[in-house]
C-alpha cells in the first residue's frame, strides 16, 4: 500500500519501491529522493515543489502499472 502524504512526498512499499524509482529516473533528471522508514516502507521525495503535479503522476502511473512477470 502507498500513501500520498502530501504533493511532494510519498511512502512507497517495498513491492513498489523499485517501479516508482524506474519511473521517476525515466522522467527527471534528478530532484528526488528515496530514505528507507524501517517498518513503514520507503519515502519518497520531490525536491522541486514545482514539478510536484508531475512527480505525483508519474508515480501513480507507476504504480498503475502491472508488475513484470504478471499474467494480467
Amino acid at each position: 500500500m502507498c500513501t500520498f502524504k502530501s504533493s511532494t512526498e510519498v511512502m512507497v512499499c517495498d513491492v513498489s519501491r523499485d517501479r516508482v524509482r524506474d519511473a521517476l529516473e525515466r522522467e527527471f533528471d534528478a530532484g528526488f529522493g528515496f530514505e528507507t522508514v524501517h517498518g513503514e516502507g520507503t519515502r519518497v521525495t520531490c525536491a522541486d515543489p514545482d514539478r510536484a503535479s508531475e512527480f505525483e503522476a508519474t508515480i501513480r502511473r507507476a504504480l498503475a502499472e502491472p508488475e513484470a512477470g504478471s499474467l494480467g
